[in-house]
């Protein structure tokens, strides 16, 4: 079983404020602990505020989009459960001093390391990390997450595994794809018919509620001679002030890098894909299951909310990572690939047919991963659904 959902954050003393809010549950069940709001115009000066409300005061965090300085969600602690339909009447709290940072982000050599109290969750790969065999250096890569932990440490990704050298931690790459009438497969680097990679840090933030990152990937085409982009795509990783278990979610958008669409076409695995732990690999105890209760051979295909994939660990007998896919996404549910006998599956809207990314549009996804330890608490990884799957509205009081 996990452990409770939500670590603490500490409060500094405050003075009272005039600006006040209304925080509104529309969704069908209670919701509690770290969420996100829905998207909103900034309302705060500050980015870090407290707010009072009817339990208590809690902390908030303005997060922007990447493509906007005003446009973003708030990240919010709720000391105390808001009902099915419920709302609260908040002001904001003149803070005295800023509440200290719980989850950090900095830069150490070739990648991005993330903590949340101290503790290590995740780094990203800005740098290539070269190939593991000299003779096929195409296998390089950046721009992925890798090791992504659960509170006990356990490394829930792998990266080159042998199998499938191709295959990183966390990584978005389409398979079976046309652009400028050429096949271009951006997930089998071994083909080198395409490539994915890290471009640019767009920015890097701490805070007390939500740390995080925005990044740009190129998905680059190898057929035409010389390397052309393709896509650019922009990583927004959110990381939740949440010790126990972890709560981290990418948001993916993903646009023409010119006036050239791409076509992806109908396939049967590629998109947001998660490798799992290189211990998982045929061994007994590891398996997947889905939000409706299937299995790898039953849930191949099918279209869940949710996938777990898990499998033996040392420090809990059983460790998994749960991703969520959000109501928003394009195709939601979207169809999953199971891997048959290894530890990976993807998010592939294009099971059920061909799309095209045109110019001038974006193809914009959102996930949210749960490292934990232990074997899933179905009823926990509901909430954290309805939490993720129904944000709150925050807007001023009229």
């Amino acid at each position: 079983m996990m452990a409770p959902l939500f670590c603490g954050i500490l409060l500094v003393g405050t003075a009272r404020g005039d600006e006040a809010f209304l925080l509104e549950n529309k969704g069908p069940a209670p919701v509690a602990g770290i969420l996100a709001s829905a998207e909103v115009d900034s309302l705060t000066v500050e980015s870090i505020v407290t707010l009072a409300g009817p339990q208590g005061d809690f902390p908030a965090q303005f997060v922007p989009n990447a493509d906007s300085a005003q446009r973003g969600r708030y990240y919010v602690h709720l000391p105390a459960e808001i009902p099915a339909g419920g709302q609260w009447s908040v002001r904001e709290v003149k803070q005295r001093e800023a509440p200290p940072d719980v989850v950090t982000v900095e830069q150490a050599e070739e990648v991005l390391v993330v903590q949340v109290q101290g503790k290590e969750v995740l780094r990203y790969h800005v740098e290539l990390l070269p190939s593991p065999d000299p003779l096929q250096p195409e296998y390089g890569r950046s721009g992925f997450l890798h090791p992504v932990r659960t509170a006990l440490g356990t490394m829930v990704t792998d990266d080159f595994p042998p199998d499938h050298l191709h295959q990183h931690g966390v990584m978005f790459a389409w398979t079976d794809t046309t652009f400028a009438g050429r096949h271009v497969d951006f997930w089998n680097s071994g083909k080198q018919a395409g490539r994915v990679e890290h471009r640019q840090l767009l920015r890097r933030y701490s805070g007390p509620v939500v740390g995080g990152f925005d990044v740009q990937l190129a998905h680059v085409d190898l057929t035409s001679g010389k390397p052309v982009d393709a896509l650019l795509e922009t990583w927004s990783v959110r990381v939740y002030a949440s010790a126990d278990p972890v709560l981290l979610e990418i948001e993916s958008v993903q646009r023409t890098a010119g006036s050239t669409p791409l076509e992806i076409r109908k396939y049967h695995y590629g998109g947001m894909a998660v490798r799992g732990n290189r211990g998982w690999y045929q061994t007994d105890g590891s398996g997947f299951l889905t939000s409706e209760g299937k299995n790898r051979w039953e849930g191949n295909h099918s279209r869940p909310r949710w996938v777990d994939v898990f499998g033996r660990a040392e420090k809990s007998e059983i460790a998994g990572v749960t991703v969520m896919g959000s109501p928003d996404n394009f195709r939601f549910p979207q169809p999953v690939r199971l891997h048959p006998d290894k530890p990976y599956f993807s998010f592939s809207p294009q099971v059920e047919g061909a799309f095209t990314i045109q110019p001038k549009s974006s193809y914009r996804s959102r996930y949210l991963f749960i490292p934990h330890d232990g074997v899933i608490d179905r009823d926990r990884t509901e909430a954290v659904w309805n939490n993720f799957a129904h944000p709150l509205m925050l807007k001023k009081a009229s």
